[in-house]
């Protein structure tokens, strides 16, 4: 399936290499390059950049490796670094490497090394294109967050054919994803938490309780087994069982909730508002303690559309802004998403906006009060002149009701 190529959401990385070979990495460290000596007749401008991801299935972050037309006398190796967030919904054992080539199709390749103890993906290639992480499998609760009392259903999630025998021989090309419906190889549906679980087979119901548990989140299992032909990938799959997990929010009416350098956030008090005839929406709230947010969105209609907004950027038109940090007075700022770059003297040469987006996924009337749902995700940049300084990445989910 041909689908749009990303565009680029962080900042380049480039270095000169020749004959003798050389290393670089993206920005974040996620994904190195190592060019052997030999693989390159002279020097030449190698680059790395992440990029929107558009591929299905993939936990993580796509990167964009240029030129795309080089040709290297031996293969390049490609080391990519999985961490906990990339595994959300899936297992290490369903990751591959996979690539966008310029005809717009994504092909994964089956003789990625998995290493689960340095937790890395490897892979060996002769060109360069958009690369990222993909999982064979991922389980999907629909919807992720579930207000107390109602009901989620949990699908298995693919975009692969069956393999042949000779799979591992080639790249395999990437499909619609769609939900499992052979159920010979699929068993033990799992809960743990609270609220029940009841299997139909090829997927699940999940009824929260009836109020917020503690802790709120649950976690889904269930076994692929056998989710390759035996053969076909040496080393993975038919040997054994694939347990592939998700988790579940139980939530009451309003909530924000997710990550934030790595630490869980989880709160309920959040509110939106209006700006009336300026186009503006603020949703905030408090985190814990003296800890609260605020999601500045600019540019929106009123009342607002379930779209997507980027972050801001002062000279580029970005359209949301969120601010992190304590609500004491004065409020303490520990981190915005854009910071500026400068050069040798401190002048502001451009700046820089988070990667990630604002998804507003819903927007409901319920009784005369409006609600809406979607996620944020990107980094917040405690140093915003010069910067960034450490930023702290964030994924986070909502729903929120307008203020009366």
């Amino acid at each position: 399936m041909v689908r749009e190529h990303g565009t680029p959401v962080g900042d380049k990385v480039t270095k000169t290499i020749g004959a003798a070979g050389g290393s670089l990495a993206s920005k974040d460290n996620t994904l190195q390059i190592d060019i052997p000596a030999g693989a390159l007749a002279g020097n030449t401008e190698i680059s790395v950049q992440a990029v929107s991801n558009t591929l299905p299935g993939s936990p993580g972050t796509a990167y964009r490796l240029l030129p795309e037309n080089v040709n290297f006398a031996k293969p390049v190796k490609l080391t990519f670094k999985y961490t906990d967030r990339h595994l959300d919904s899936t297992s290490a054992d369903a990751l591959y490497m996979a690539y966008q080539a310029q005809d717009g199709i994504w092909r994964f390749l089956p003789k990625t090394v998995l290493n689960t103890t340095a937790r890395t993906l490897t892979v060996e290639t002769t060109h360069f294109s958009d690369w990222a992480p993909f999982a064979m499998y991922w389980l999907r609760p629909q919807p992720s967050s579930v207000m107390v009392g109602k009901l989620a259903a949990v699908h298995i999630y693919s975009s692969i054919d069956k393999m042949k025998a000779d799979s591992d021989s080639h790249p395999i090309a990437i499909h619609r994803e769609r939900a499992l419906e052979n159920t010979a190889n699929i068993r033990n549906w799992k809960l743990s938490g609270a609220g029940t679980l009841t299997p139909e087979g090829r997927f699940a119901w999940y009824k929260a309780p009836g109020k917020v548990p503690n802790p709120a989140t649950v976690t889904v299992s269930v076994e692929i087994h056998n989710f390759i032909p035996a053969g076909v990938i040496p080393g993975r799959g038919a040997t054994g069982k694939l347990i592939i997990l998700a988790k579940i929010r139980v939530v009451d009416e309003v909530w924000f909730s997710g990550t934030l350098n790595g630490q869980e956030v989880f709160c309920t008090g959040v509110h939106h508002k209006y700006i009336t005839g300026t186009g503006w929406i603020n949703i905030a709230g408090i985190v814990s303690g003296n800890n609260g947010f605020s999601v500045n969105i600019e540019n929106v209609s009123n009342p607002i559309a379930a779209k997507q907004y980027n972050w801001f950027v002062p000279d580029k038109g970005g359209t949301v802004l969120f601010v992190y940090g304590t609500t004491t007075n004065p409020a303490t700022v520990t981190g915005r998403t854009f910071y500026s770059k400068c050069d040798g003297n401190g002048t502001v040469e451009e700046y820089r906006g988070s990667p990630g987006l604002l998804v507003i996924h819903k927007v409901e009337n319920i009784d005369g009060i409006e609600y809406i749902e979607g996620r944020l995700w990107g980094e917040l940049y405690p140093q915003i002149i010069c910067g960034p300084g450490a930023p702290l990445v964030f994924d986070l989910t909502f729903r929120t009701r307008k203020s009366q």
